[in-house]
């Protein structure tokens, strides 16, 4: 079975907590983005994650984002339109962080 694309990075350790992600979020490597995301975490009680060039995340990243919600301001960075968006506002995501849209 072929996996969808996927890449996620972490700014370095001296630089405000960042995540940025790519292609899809899903079953096949959710750990590895929640992996990203605690790393970035790491003594910070702020986190940004770039998902303005993610195309799709299913329920277990929709999870993973909730859980750093508990416990980190978390702001999302989104495209103004699409799927993502929308996931957002459905899952109620929109309103536990801080949705900003970049072009």
């Amino acid at each position: 079975m072929k996996h969808a694309w996927f890449a996620v990075t972490t700014a370095a350790a001296d630089r405000p907590a960042l995540v940025v992600a790519s292609g899809d979020i899903d079953l096949a490597n959710v750990e590895e983005f929640r992996t990203a995301m605690t790393k970035a975490c790491n003594g910070s009680d702020t986190l940004t994650i770039d998902l303005t060039e993610v195309s799709y995340c299913d329920s277990t990243a929709v999870g993973a984002l909730f859980s750093v919600a508990a416990t980190t301001a978390l702001t999302l960075l989104i495209r103004p339109t699409g799927n993502i968006k929308t996931l957002l506002r459905i899952s109620g995501l929109d309103r536990v962080a801080t949705v900003v849209t970049k072009d």
